[in-house]
């Protein structure tokens, strides 16, 4: 019988084992594309049981685990403003009546 050591996985919580910012682009590239579609496609429900609060864990896994550059914290928060803005559709379309 053969039998492999478990690596620990990092501890997160402390800056120095924080992945590299380098590693977070593909996901955030796959977060901004899946966000936009869902937005344009039906900006009204979730898609596949992937709601907001899905894309907001994402979001927040992606920032506790990486140490991400401020260009990729921009668009982290622009992302969680999209997602608040779905869920609130109504809020930019009302007019002053």
């Amino acid at each position: 019988m053969s039998t492999s050591k478990k690596v620990p996985w990092p501890n997160l919580g402390v800056p120095g084992n924080l992945l590299p910012a380098s590693l977070a682009d593909r996901q955030l590239d796959h977060i901004e594309r899946m966000v936009r579609t869902i937005v344009r496609a039906n900006p009204a429900g979730p898609v596949h049981g992937m709601d907001q609060g899905y894309w907001e864990s994402r979001l927040r896994a992606l920032v506790n685990e990486n140490n991400l550059v401020a260009v990729q914290q921009h668009r982290v928060q622009r992302l969680l403003q999209d997602l608040a803005q779905r869920a609130r559709p109504n809020a930019f379309n009302r007019t002053a009546a």
